[in-house]
């Protein structure tokens, strides 16, 4: 009766699936946003509002993922031994992706030839994203803000690692428990997790909704003279993303027995309801609930994909890394090798904190630069604004297939996945 279920779900024409839909609406958001700006801008709260619901689902998703998958491990010590490789994992390939971005900046030179002056910036431009700029340098304050004031603020603001601690902390309490005891609650949680799944996938139908509105607002607001401008820019984190995704995660897929192309294919959903809302966390849901539906361990699903949230960000650190070396080259501001090695220590740093601020890639950019001590002044970042939008939206689906990638590796490395089931999703033999 299953086989039978997933075959004609298989066999569901490729049009009436969720991400051509996304696609077909994202370009009736440029039109619209092209033919009647002003209109346009005010879909707005469509977006916004789509993203706070999703934010809702995903805290609970999260923190019933990270407790039962806690308390159903053998051992705590394994827990520790999965925490270990990823935070390595994600130390190395994060700091690849800063290395890409400004050798990428540096070998394609968007910036060159603008000439601008840091007089002629407007420093009330970018004044919001400096006010905070220094929690977003400093780690000690990045790890204090994992330690939530209630229980109930970090679900309400969907921040994922307050979540994350709460429900490790539980996790830790109920692994001690009986049994009994704890096979009774891993029930319980997996018929609460199989609603809040169900839930989520009904509200997926709206993201095409969501997708028109964010592209209409995109035009509207910001226009495609913009973009054009910049076009450089936009070109060189296309190529970085590209050559990041393609070499160094292709090669990482090679070496655990996969291509990089059909794991690309196999979460294309997530990545286009990401790049159309341009927020990772619109895709936490529906990416968590599929690793785990094919040959992801649970536990590693539920510890990796979170916490990569907030401490794997390779789509934020190409960025951070290759606006740097396009601030230089439009101001005219040269910088030493010993300085730009100084810019990859301190966005080794800094690059953590990107996740659960509002703004948080330009809070972080901001930081960065003043961490530099005004090499590079702070309001230059304000000639970036008209293409933020478009830069998250690289971001975000960059951020996305790399923490899909640490889950699957890290669960490699552990023995914790299912080849053949994860293989044959891979191949489209499994929905």
């Amino acid at each position: 009766m299953t086989s039978n279920s997933s075959l004609n779900k298989a066999k569901k024409p490729w049009f009436f699936s969720l991400w051509f839909l996304v696609l077909v609406f994202m370009v009736g958001g440029i039109i619209f946003g092209l033919v009647n700006p002003e209109l346009a801008k005010q879909s707005k709260p469509i977006i916004d509002n789509f993203i706070h619901v999703i934010k809702l689902l995903v805290g609970p998703i999260v923190f019933f993922t990270v407790v039962s998958g806690i308390i159903g491990m053998g051992s705590l010590k394994q827990l520790g031994t999965i925490g270990t490789k990823s935070f390595f994992y994600f130390e190395v390939i994060s700091t690849i992706a800063l290395v890409i971005g400004l050798s990428f900046g540096h070998l394609f030179h968007p910036g060159t030839g603008l000439n601008l002056a840091v007089s002629s910036i407007d420093p009330t431009l970018v004044s919001k994203y400096t006010a905070h700029e220094e929690e977003a340098t400093s780690f000690v304050k990045i790890m204090l803000s994992a330690v939530p004031k209630n229980l109930w603020d970090p679900f309400l603001e969907g921040n994922t690692l307050q979540i994350l601690f709460i429900a490790v902390a539980l996790g830790f309490i109920l692994f001690y428990t009986v049994q009994s005891k704890r096979e009774q609650v891993m029930h319980g949680l997996h018929k609460i997790q199989d609603w809040l799944f169900k839930i989520l996938s009904i509200i997926m139908w709206f993201s095409p909704i969501a997708a028109f509105a964010a592209m209409g607002f995109m035009i509207g607001q910001f226009g495609v003279s913009v973009i054009w401008h910049m076009l450089g820019l936009v070109l060189t984190m296309i190529a970085a993303c590209v050559f990041f995704i393609l070499v160094i995660l292709g090669t990482i897929a090679k070496t655990a027995g996969f291509s990089i192309l059909q794991f690309v294919s196999f979460i294309k959903d997530e990545i286009i309801l990401v790049f159309a809302t341009s927020s990772s966390e619109s895709a936490l849901g529906p990416i968590m609930r599929k690793l785990k539906n094919n040959g992801v361990d649970e536990s590693i699903v539920g510890i990796v994909i979170p916490a990569g949230y907030s401490f794997n960000l390779d789509g934020t650190n190409i960025y951070l890394a290759l606006v740097i070396a396009f601030l230089c080259q439009a101001f005219n501001i040269q910088l030493s090798w010993q300085e730009h090695l100084t810019i990859i220590l301190v966005l080794m740093a800094t690059s953590k904190g990107a996740a659960g601020v509002s703004g948080s890639g330009f809070i972080v950019l901001a930081g960065t630069l003043a961490a530099m001590h005004g090499k590079i002044p702070v309001v230059t970042i304000a000639i970036l604004l008209g293409i933020d939008k478009i830069m998250s939206e690289l971001r975000a689906t960059t951020n996305l297939v790399g923490n899909s990638m640490a889950a699957v590796m890290v669960a490699r490395m552990e023995r914790k996945l299912d080849l053949k089931k994860f293989n044959d999703a891979l191949n489209k033999k499994t929905v």
